[in-house]
């Protein structure tokens, strides 16, 4: 087939086209059945099908033309750019913003960063080749600063990134890692694992320094519930009460253990009891009493 012919044949297939909703459909569910991000759902969209970027995101979330256009407007209100909830953002609009640069909506660093938060992705993957090359230069160098991140690890990962020519979503597959993830850690929206941070030191060669600014930033460690654990007896369970202190359920049966990590704060606590509160310390390093001397007590 021809070069002609075959786009002639994706565009048959492709929005607008019979039947293409329902293909559409089971596209997005088989590949989120398997595990794939929004992104990927997006880029396989642009793959197939001749969109741009920011209807493929808009397929890819399986969301029509109304209804982006009611997230982007209640986003606004939430944001505080638009207080009271008259975000101008309306279906047709957003279409035009879509097919630009083949409309002559052009849309605006603002509304550009507000549909990335709609689709829980970064800015720069609305954009393809046709609207950088578009774009005003200002408004270009805007999106990309907007880049950088808000915290060191963020701002290390896209420094060592740039450096080697790496895009967020290139740098998440060769991690591997969910891309959309990825954007909310380095732009600090979620605070890195350790097990993450060390994959992005083996995948941007780093020799440990980002392991090191999550360790010392306070690494989040809930997909590594086994270190979190490490060195609890069998049969004991913890609870955090409050700053400084620590409830520690009995590994011997009816013997309570508190721990104390911030004196002042345990301090600050039992002052503030109703008629001045008191705070009994039990020693862990007691031997444990069998049941036959528990009984004669």
């Amino acid at each position: 087939m021809s070069q002609a012919g075959d786009v002639a044949a994706r565009r048959a297939t492709g929005p607008g086209a019979r039947g293409f909703k329902p293909e559409m459909d089971r596209l997005r569910e088989r590949m989120r059945g398997l595990g794939f991000s929004y992104d990927e759902v997006a880029i396989e969209v642009s793959r197939r099908y001749p969109v741009r970027p920011r209807q493929a995101y808009r397929l890819a979330w399986g969301w029509t033309l109304d209804q982006v256009a009611a997230r982007f407007n209640e986003l606004a209100a939430r944001e505080g750019t638009d207080p009271e909830g008259r975000a101008g953002m309306t279906g047709p609009h957003l279409c035009e913003l879509e097919r630009w640069p083949g409309s002559d909506r052009k849309p605006s660093v603002y509304v550009l960063c507000l549909l990335a938060r709609v689709y829980e992705t970064d800015v720069l993957c609305l954009l393809d080749l046709a609207d950088h090359e578009s774009l005003p230069q200002k408004d270009r160098l805007v999106l990309m600063r907007r880049r950088r991140a808000e915290t060191p690890f963020g701002e290390r990962v896209l420094g060592l990134a740039d450096e080697r020519g790496l895009s967020l979503r290139e740098l998440a597959r060769r991690v591997p890692c969910d891309a959309s993830h990825l954007s909310k850690v380095v732009h600090g929206r979620k605070r890195p694992s350790l097990r993450v941070a060390a994959r992005l030191d083996d995948a941007l060669e780093a020799a440990g320094e980002l392991v090191a600014l999550t360790t010392a930033a306070g690494a989040a460690l809930d997909d590594e519930p086994e270190r979190q654990d490490a060195g609890r007896r069998p049969g004991e369970a913890r609870t955090e009460v409050g700053e400084g202190m620590t409830l520690t359920l009995p590994y011997v049966p009816a013997r309570l253990v508190i721990e104390i990590s911030d004196p002042a704060a345990t301090a600050a606590w039992a002052d503030a009891e109703p008629g001045g509160g008191h705070l009994a310390l039990v020693r862990d390093s007691a031997p444990a009493r069998t049941g036959t001397e528990a009984a004669g007590r």
